[in-house]
Order: C-alpha cells, then structure tokens, then sequence
C-alpha cells in the first residue's frame, strides 16, 4: 500500500535537503520506528521521493499484513511527518495525499511501481 504525502519549502534547495535525508539508507530505522508507533501490523518497506519545485512528493510504500491498510498507512505517514517537522520546522504539509500514491486513479505510476497487494502471492 503506499501514501504520498506533499510538502512544500521556501526553495527547491531546501526540499532537496529532505529529499536527501528521506533517501538516506543510515536515516531508515529512525525513520521505521517513528512510523511503527501507531500499528503492530503495518511495515514502512521504502521511502522514494520527486521534486517538483519547492514541493517534495514522499511516496511511502508499505506492507499492511492481512488489512488493505490505508488508514493505518496515513497514521504512520502522519508520525513521520510530525518526527520531520522537528528538523524541519520550515516543511508546509500540503497533503496527507498528493496523488503520486494515486488513490482509486489509474496511474502509470501505480503501473510501474505497484500499489496495494499482489493476490495470491
């Protein structure tokens, strides 16, 4: 299941910086164990991001065991948004969703990437 979030900073330069910190592999458990404070069952798997301008797009991809998962994947999303905001005080939230998760959308993102399960596997 995946979340995409959308924040925006004063520069580009700034929401390179926290795209960099999003991708950095030493930042992932931190960053896991922020998300896993709301849900025994849902697992962050990976973090991609696109820039566009001052906006940052975070794509969170998880796993959500037997549950579709959506509301338990925004409330670990939210966490880690709340987690960011200390070091990034600057960070507008512009959405949970910025449709790079594309929600009940056809997307080629979804195609490339994948989203939700993958039955019988």
């Amino acid at each position: 299941m995946t979340r995409a979030p959308c924040v925006r900073f004063n520069s580009a330069k700034r929401a390179a910086e926290l795209k960099f910190y999003l991708e950095e592999p030493n930042n992932y458990d931190t960053l896991s164990m922020v998300f896993y404070r709301s849900s025994r069952f849902g697992r962050l798997q990976t973090i991609t991001c696109a820039i566009v301008g001052k906006n940052l797009y975070m794509r969170f991809i998880c796993s959500t065991g037997d549950a579709m998962g959506m509301n338990m994947v925004s409330k670990g999303v939210q966490n880690v948004l709340d987690f960011l905001q200390n070091d990034f005080p600057d960070m507008d939230v512009i959405g949970i969703s910025g449709n790079y998760c594309s929600d009940r959308k056809p997307a080629a993102v979804n195609w490339i990437e994948g989203r939700g399960k993958i039955g019988g596997l």
